[in-house]
């Protein structure tokens, strides 16, 4: 059984296991139908792979993007093993949904609010309750149950964070572990949407299990991968697309080329990623303005 939030973000880091971390982030789903879904340095393989290409390279790692990061679990590794292979890089990670509100609204009875205001668990004495919905709920009853759950506990904890009720305590979504890592930040933000402040900023931009097509149609994709390569800093970057498959992952790892006009195809992993081609016609900033 996944933990309550009460008890997750009171306990000290360093007492909870990995498994308990992915337990307790698997089971919130946000306002936009996504999971706060994780495991433990899943990504292992894959970054020494792209990590031992990067350390042939004459150009420094200096600042590092992360995209759609979920619990943020899978940055500290990446951070971790890049520290490990003398790999100084401040690392920044974004997601939609990074910070919520945890709200006593009644005696014995908590509820977790994303930062949209939707409850993403129900703490009923103790005992985790999720407020989605699964097919099997139907023939249970308990899709009934969740649904007067969310309409009488998620109503008054918005009402209870609207009005700054101490009882509304702000928390954020991802590892508490993060905290321990001054160099890796975590900031809310949306591929779609163009972030002026990463522009041309950034020399190693991964994008795991967020730009493919179980998630979004040629067009969305093709405006994400717009605004990711808007982001690398230069000739000599490098882009990994990635997504999880079947627990194992399908990859492409681009460089910028040394005349900054294309991405290069540095290496390809079990065949490689699904929008490779989109990324291969992305037009690329005038380096020089």
């Amino acid at each position: 059984m996944p933990m309550t939030a009460a008890r997750f973000f009171a306990a000290d880091p360093k007492e909870i296991w990995p498994a308990q971390e992915d337990s307790f982030f698997n089971e919130l789903r946000t306002d936009n139908a996504t999971y706060k879904t994780t495991a433990h340095d899943r990504f292992a393989d894959l970054d020494a792979a792209c990590i031992a290409l990067l350390r042939q390279s004459a150009r420094p790692i200096r600042e590092v993007l992360d995209i759609g990061v979920s619990s943020g679990t899978t940055t500290l590794a990446l951070y971790d093993r890049l520290r490990e292979a003398g790999i100084d890089a401040r690392v920044t990670g974004t997601d939609r949904s990074v910070s919520g509100h945890l709200v006593r609204v009644l005696p014995g009875v908590r509820t977790l609010l994303d930062d949209g205001g939707a409850p993403i668990q129900h703490d009923l004495f103790g005992l985790p309750v999720r407020p989605w919905f699964r097919r099997a709920d139907r023939y249970t009853g308990m899709r009934g149950v969740r649904s007067a759950l969310n309409a009488t506990l998620g109503g008054r904890a918005r009402r209870l964070v609207a009005a700054g009720a101490s009882g509304a305590s702000a928390v954020r979504l991802v590892s508490p572990r993060l905290a321990e890592r001054p160099r890796v930040t975590i900031e809310c933000n949306d591929i779609f949407a163009p972030t002026a402040a990463y522009h041309r900023r950034f020399d190693l931009v991964r994008v795991a299990n967020l730009l493919h097509p179980g998630y979004f149609n040629v067009e969305q994709l093709r405006l994400g991968i717009a605004h990711t390569v808007s982001y690398l800093s230069g000739p000599g970057a490098w882009l990994l697309l990635a997504r999880t498959l079947k627990r194992r992952h399908v990859a492409t790892l681009f460089r910028v080329s040394d005349d900054g006009a294309r991405l290069e195809i540095a290496d390809r992993f079990n065949g490689g990623a699904e929008a490779e081609w989109l990324a291969l016609e992305a037009s690329l900033p005038a380096w020089n303005k």
